[in-house]
Parts: structure tokens; sequence; C-alpha cells
């Protein structure tokens, strides 16, 4: 008979958070993470730990349904509490936008277990950046400086993009709801390094608390969540605009924001968009009121709050300095990028062309597309060739010769 774990630990983010990389990481490990007699969720034919989520919020994509979701978090706990292993993880950063009642049922499903809950926390002011970059990946058309106006008016608080934006990151808020249904020697906060630390100090602080061996995890994730630089924003925003909202969620996602996005960052500047001045003294002044809240409730820290007060980057620009020429080439390239991936999915999803002419008819069509083929590999290399091209020329020549003498015997 199998028996719930020990220890559940539910990592609720923040969004922006280095969450995707880590959940990418667990997921490329999931087998080794399980020798160590950690369960995460989410193989083939399990319940996804996204959409447990969304059903336990009851949220769903907007302009459509997920028949998936339905059910999915009482699928996801009975696979936990079946899984007969010492430890269980949970890592999706939509249940930091729990409510008090959500927050007390996640805890609840577990009564046989220790819950545990694992914030990872950043620099409010590369956050900023990054959410606004991640609200115009999701569909939205806010200028930077729309958003930066707002979310520090608190006059703003209730509407968006400031409402959404604080939901997913007032942390003094977040943890003291949190704290209301699990004691606050168990809601740990992990603050994710400061620009410039060694790549793997994240995941290693985050592993350490369920009691992951950052080396055994020797798959590298597959996908990031990418950044696609200043211009590259602007020219998706700018998209958002023209679409105006015709796209449902899946549809918007499909096209945009795993398709398009991903393809753009490989192509991306080099210098990282970054806060700009102006904005860095109300930003400062909010993380040390969160830090001096933090520090006064006890939560244990795997890190440095000092990593939660924002830093400006050297050779940083800002989020909306893009100049005409780089849009223009953005958004060429998009365009280009775009109509690859549209030519090559549909050409690996297409059917066999069927064949219908006769086998006699069948060879000489052959042999007149061998003949074609044969002109077109001439006609490349007299392109980059001096020789072919001047035998191409001759060919030419020579056509002429014998058009002009068939026109003649014609009026002959």
């Amino acid at each position: 008979m199998t028996s719930a774990p020990a220890t559940v630990y539910l990592h609720i983010g923040l969004h922006k958070t280095g969450t995707t990389y880590l959940q990418n990481l667990l997921r490329v490990n999931r087998e080794q993470i399980r020798q160590q007699q950690v369960e995460f969720t989410g193989g083939p034919g399990e319940p996804v730990q996204a959409l447990a989520v969304w059903d336990l919020q009851g949220r769903r994509p907007r302009g459509s349904d997920d028949g998936r979701i339905a059910g999915m978090w009482t699928g996801l706990v009975d696979h936990i509490n079946a899984s007969g292993l010492l430890t269980a993880l949970i890592s999706e950063e939509r249940l930091s936008l729990s409510t008090l009642k959500q927050a007390g049922k996640v805890v609840d499903s577990f009564p046989e277990s220790e819950v545990h809950v694992i914030v990872t926390a950043r620099d409010l002011g590369r956050v900023a950046v990054s959410a606004w970059q991640e609200t115009v990946k999701n569909d939205s058309t806010w200028t930077w400086q729309e958003f930066a106006t707002a979310i520090k008016d608190p006059e703003m608080l209730a509407r968006n993009p400031a409402r959404n934006f604080w939901l997913r990151q007032d942390l003094e808020k977040i943890c003291e709801l949190w704290e209301s249904v699990v004691p606050a020697a168990r809601l740990h906060v992990v603050t994710v390094p400061v620009s410039g630390s060694p790549p793997d100090l994240l995941q290693e602080r985050f592993l350490s608390i369920p009691g992951i061996d950052p080396a055994s995890l020797s798959e590298e994730p597959l996908w990031n969540n990418e950044t696609v630089g200043v211009a590259a924003t602007e020219v998706i925003r700018r998209m958002n605009e023209s679409l105006g909202g015709r796209l449902n969620q899946r549809q918007y996602d499909r096209a945009v924001k795993t398709t398009l996005v991903p393809l753009m960052a490989r192509r991306t500047d080099p210098v990282r968009f970054s806060l700009p001045d102006e904005e860095l003294g109300w930003v400062t002044e909010r993380a040390e009121q969160t830090i001096a809240a933090l520090q006064s409730r006890g939560y244990p820290v795997v890190g440095d709050l000092d990593d939660l007060r924002p830093r400006q980057r050297e050779n940083r620009r800002r989020p909306d300095d893009a100049t005409d020429a780089e849009l223009l080439a953005a958004s060429t390239d998009a365009l280009a990028l775009l109509a690859e991936a549209h030519a090559t999915s549909w050409w690996v999803q297409k059917r066999p062309d069927a064949e219908t002419a006769d086998a006699r008819d069948g060879l000489a069509s052959k042999a007149r597309a061998a003949v074609f083929r044969g002109q077109r590999k001439a006609g490349e290399l007299a392109d980059t060739n001096p020789v072919a091209a001047r035998a191409m020329g001759a060919l030419l020549r020579m056509r002429d010769r014998a058009r002009l003498k068939a026109r003649d015997r014609f009026k002959d």
C-alpha cells in the first residue's frame, strides 16, 4: 500500500523569478529527482501541474476552453498522495495568485503531509521591466511609459496594468496570505542572485530546500522564457495593436508566444534593457519596505535579502528607446521568421501528393523534371561561377538564334 509524502513543498513563484527555468530543469530531470525520493508530477500520462492550478482557481484560457482542466487538481493530489515517495514538489507561479480560501484548500489537500511554501523573489527593478515585456508577449499594448506610470501610482492599483502587476509582485502581501495557512517557519524565501552571479546559484539555492542534489540533474532544459530585446518587444507590441485582440489565448500563444518570440530571441540585441534612472527612486523605496517586512516576520531565507535591492546595469538600454531603423529591421526579421515557420510546419504536415498519371506518362514527366532540375542547378551555378556564367550566356544566345530561325520559317 502506497503512502502520502511526509513533506510537500509548494513553489508558488513569484512570477518573473526564474520559475520557467527551474520548472523546465525539474521536468527534464524528473527521473533523477524521483531517485532521490522526491515526486515531481507531470510526466507522460500524469496530471499537469499548471492545468491543476488552473482547475483549482477556476481559470480558463481567454476566449476558449480546455477540456483537460476540469478535475486536474484532484488528479494531481491523488497522484502525489499515492506516490509512495518521501517528498513531493509542486512548482507553479500561479499559486501566488490564490485567494485565502484556495491557499487553504491546497494545504488541506495533503492532510498527512507537512506542507512548506517556497517563494522565489527578485529585485523589483528587474522584475518591473521583465513583467512589462511579459505583458507584451501576452498580447498587451501598453507602452513602457504607460506601464511604469500605472504601477507606481497607488490611485491606479485597481486597474490594469497595475492590478495584475501587484497581484503577482506584492511579495509582502503574498507571503502574508500563505503565512495564514502554514507557519512562518515553513515559508521559505529564496532570493534570485544579482546579475553577474554564477549561473547555477539560483538552482542550488532552490534545490537545497527539498533536498535535491544539483549535481544529479544532468539534463539541461531545452527551452527558457526568452527575452527579445528593445526593438523586437516594440514590434510585438505594435503587432498586438494591429491584431486588436482577434486571436483567443491559445491561438495567440501558438502563433506569437511559442513561435515568433523564441525565434526572435535568437537574434535579440545583446545589450539588455533595464529600469530607467527616473524610476529607481520609488522602486528602491518599495524594496526597502519589503526587505524590512520579511526580516520582521522571520521567514527562513536562502540567499541574501540584499539581492532584492535594485541595482542598475552598465551598458543597459531603456525599454522604449528603439530607433526607426531598428524597428524596421526587427519587423522585417519577424515577417521572415513567421513566413519560414509557417511554410516549414505546413510542409511537414501536408499530405503526400497523389500520383494520377499512368506509367508511360509518368516516366516522361519524370524525365522532363530531371532536365528542368539540371537546368536550374546550372543557372544557380552560373550565378556564382564565371566559367558557368559564360557557358550559360552561350546557351542563351543559342536559344535566341533557334527562336529567330523558327520565327522566320513560320513566316515563309
